[in-house]
């Protein structure tokens, strides 16, 4: 990482981490700036950093089909489980939309 052309981006995310541990600081309230910075320049430099990114977005994408999948594994579980049709559920003057996911 400090080789390509974000070292300086890299350095600076590293130090906010190592001081935010140390302080016992919320990393990422601490450094979600550098983060964000370091992505963006590892973004325009796709070349150096070619390796990094698409270990990256397997990750996520891995990470995504987990997530649907126990969804599914959980919707499945709970087939059968309501008395009343969904659309008939009490929500609180919500949509159903905004009572699932908020």
């Amino acid at each position: 990482m400090k080789g390509g052309g974000c070292k300086g981006a890299f350095v600076a995310w590293e130090k906010c981490m190592q001081e935010a541990e140390k302080r016992d600081e919320d990393i990422f309230d601490k450094c979600s700036e550098a983060a964000g910075l370091l992505k963006k320049c590892m973004d325009a430099h796709p070349d150096y950093y070619e390796p990094i990114l698409g270990a990256e977005k397997a990750l996520a994408d891995a990470a995504a089909a987990a997530a649907a999948n126990d969804r599914d594994l959980e919707d499945e579980k709970n087939k059968g489980k309501h008395s009343q049709p969904a659309s008939e559920c009490e929500t609180d003057g919500k949509s159903l939309t905004q009572y699932i996911f908020f």
